[in-house]
């Protein structure tokens, strides 16, 4: 079974939903205060929940004028006052160090979440990769990062495995909703029949029902999968046959031929996900953040 080195982690979007302030800055780049008590931009986090478990290198599938931003923050590159400041040295040289494992992918035109992974596939050269979405943050539950939970388990069963959440059904719309069996090893853990993008409620109640989960409520992906290199041959077969759903090549139809070839797991993370794509949802993350940072007694007041 090979190791997990690589992440993938697309933000190509336009950033619409936080137009106009995205005209300004990439919403990549959008501060949120971090559990340290530093303000940190959204994509930096996202890296280093990656990072937690244990990635060497990672691809950001970017558009090609968000490159030289992100890349300039993540040079290290600060005014020598910066530098004086002990605190905010080491702050500069861990961004260095993101630098160096950093690589970008481009995504010209947005053709779909599974294009964007698709347009990763050198830099996957033949190994499995974890794939994090651009615009969702994570709390973990426990001591064990989110992301160091999936790798946890993708060690223990040698398989794909994809992070899975509670969503009722009124957000069925807007998830990725998969069917599956509990597995005897972990009430957390499910071996995986069908995942369906973004599915009709009556669909969903005939076919994504899942032993266990309350009435009016199902599995839906938290945001973080971790595949192996079989992936990469469906999406270019995808690609290349132009298999669409909603117009777009999609992710998790190359996971649902996954499933069919060589199995996967879903896993219930003990964490919480936060979205930074829209209004309503980034305010959320902020307070959310806030209350974790050495501030939330100012922020409790």
């Amino acid at each position: 079974m090979q190791p997990i080195r690589k992440a993938i982690i697309p933000i190509a979007g336009y950033g619409t939903r936080l137009f106009p302030s995205t005209k300004a800055v990439p919403k990549a780049l959008f501060p949120i205060i971090a559990q340290d008590g530093f303000a940190k931009p959204v994509i930096q986090l996202i890296i280093e929940e990656a990072l937690t478990a244990g990635v060497e290198a990672v691809c950001l599938v970017a558009q090609p004028q968000q490159v030289e931003p992100i890349a300039d923050y993540f040079s290290g590159t600060v005014a020598e006052a910066i530098r004086e400041k002990a605190e905010l040295a080491a702050q500069a040289d861990r961004l260095a160090e993101i630098g160096e494992r950093l690589h970008f992918a481009i995504q010209a035109e947005p053709k779909g979440f599974g294009h964007a992974i698709y347009c990763a596939r050198d830099f996957a050269a033949g190994e499995p990769v974890i794939i994090l979405l651009g615009d969702h943050l994570y709390i973990s539950e426990s001591d064990i990062s989110c992301a160091k939970q999936l790798v946890d388990v993708y060690e223990a069963v040698g398989q794909s495995v994809t992070s899975l959440d509670l969503c009722p059904e009124s957000e069925l719309s807007v998830n990725g909703i998969v069917h599956g069996n509990p597995a005897v090893k972990s009430s957390r853990l499910y071996t995986l029949t069908q995942i369906a993008e973004k599915p009709t409620a009556d669909f969903a109640q005939e076919h994504l029902r899942v032993e266990g989960i309350p009435e009016q409520q199902y599995l839906c992906n938290f945001g973080i999968d971790l595949l192996t290199p079989l992936l990469f041959d469906i999406l270019d077969y995808n690609y290349n046959h132009q298999i669409l759903t909603h117009g777009e090549i999609q992710l998790r139809d190359a996971m649902t031929e996954m499933i069919r070839q060589e199995g996967m797991y879903g896993y219930r993370v003990a964490g919480k996900r936060y979205d930074t794509g829209n209004p309503q949802e980034l305010l959320k993350t902020v307070n959310a953040f806030g209350l974790q940072s050495p501030y939330r007694k100012v922020l409790v007041l």
